[in-house]
């Protein structure tokens, strides 16, 4: 990938949407495609660490090989930027930094940027001085970790602002927190998704994250009740909440099977004790499940809702979530949103109407 071009980008964006168009032309006529920048998309990138002969390497595994690299051209321009500098600082005293093995970029469109720095051993006093030197050199957070340690110089976060509806919303982007790796597209996501809902009163959001879709959406409902069983992420969401100044958002840390086992009546739960669950209108649902998509049970506790908003980063899933759904619903409009280009990755979202 150290040569793109658009011409190759294309390439693999058409067999992409191709492939999306067959699998849902049958399903509904509504559906949009969406780009990616074709370089610097990437805000967010990891990488391996070595030190051979005092000489400091960035390393990544392709095809089970592991080679060197200094840059990366899907990354940011801000990663680009830092990598040679980090490696600079790095290599005037590497005898701090010899169990560092993996480091981690995130940056976001404002220039914002912290960097982790994880160790095999104990982070010391000399380290954490070292550290301070870096993050004030570069101009950036530096967050180090190793095990059950965690030293943290300037945030453990960014701020990535999104677009949607003409409205831009700040998020808090959390250290060990998932977020959207390509913010170009992460706001064609939220804006798709802001303008195909139907108000249904009131929103039940699972897997929930940080927020990125929550706030947005909840200028669109009543009231919306987001769960997500991570607790630095349920930790983000309430900071995002105060970030926007949301008041009709309720969260909690349950699990997805949780939520909907409360919502049904199967269950009671401290964790919502702060919450009036009996006075939700719970019409519509908004799902962003992991790769493997939703299991049976829970695809069979959605099926009564009106209206379900379903973002996957996993199309074969998808595909197979979708055929359940049927028997219930109609698919009233898709798209395809091009996360991962080079890749044979395909995000999508879907809106499905009850028949």
């Amino acid at each position: 990938m150290n040569n793109l071009n658009r011409k190759d980008y294309l390439l693999t964006f058409n067999k992409k949407k191709d492939v999306f168009s067959k699998a849902l032309k049958s399903l509904t006529d509504r559906i949009e495609f969406y780009k990616s920048p074709y370089k610097g998309f990437r805000t967010r990138a990891e990488f391996g660490f070595s030190i051979n002969d005092d000489i400091p390497n960035y390393t990544m595994v392709k095809q089970g090989k592991r080679y060197v690299l200094n840059d990366l051209p899907i990354c940011h321009k801000k990663i680009n930027s830092l990598m040679p500098l980090l490696k600079n600082e790095i290599s005037r005293n590497t005898e701090s930094f010899i169990e560092l093995f993996q480091i981690e970029f995130q940056v976001s469109r404002n220039q914002e940027a912290f960097i982790s720095l994880i160790h095999h051993k104990e982070l010391t006093p000399k380290w954490v001085d070292r550290a301070k030197e870096i993050s004030s050199n570069l101009n950036v957070s530096i967050i180090g970790r190793s095990r059950k340690q965690k030293v943290v110089i300037g945030n453990d976060f960014i701020t990535e602002n999104y677009i949607a509806n003409n409205t831009c919303y700040g998020i808090k982007l959390f250290e060990q927190c998932f977020s959207q790796p390509n913010p170009y597209v992460c706001d064609d996501m939220i804006d798709w998704t802001c303008k195909n809902i139907i108000f249904r009163k009131d929103l039940v959001e699972l897997y929930c994250g940080i927020g990125t879709f929550t706030i947005p959406l909840s200028a669109s409902f009543n009231k919306i009740l987001a769960t997500e069983n991570n607790r630095l992420c349920t930790k983000g969401l309430e900071a995002n909440l105060i970030l926007n100044e949301r008041n009709n958002v309720c969260s909690a840390r349950l699990s997805g099977k949780e939520t909907l086992d409360a919502l049904n009546g199967i269950r009671d739960f401290r964790r919502l004790s702060h919450i009036d669950i009996n006075k939700l209108e719970c019409k519509s649902i908004f799902v962003d499940p992991p790769r493997e998509g939703l299991g049976l049970n829970t695809l069979n506790d959605i099926k009564d809702f009106d209206q379900i908003i379903y973002i996957s980063c996993g199309f074969d899933a998808l595909k197979r979530d979708i055929k359940m759904l049927s028997n219930t619903h109609n698919v009233r409009c898709a798209a395809f949103f091009d996360q991962f280009p080079y890749t044979d990755h395909i995000e999508s979202g879907i809106i499905l109407e009850s028949k």
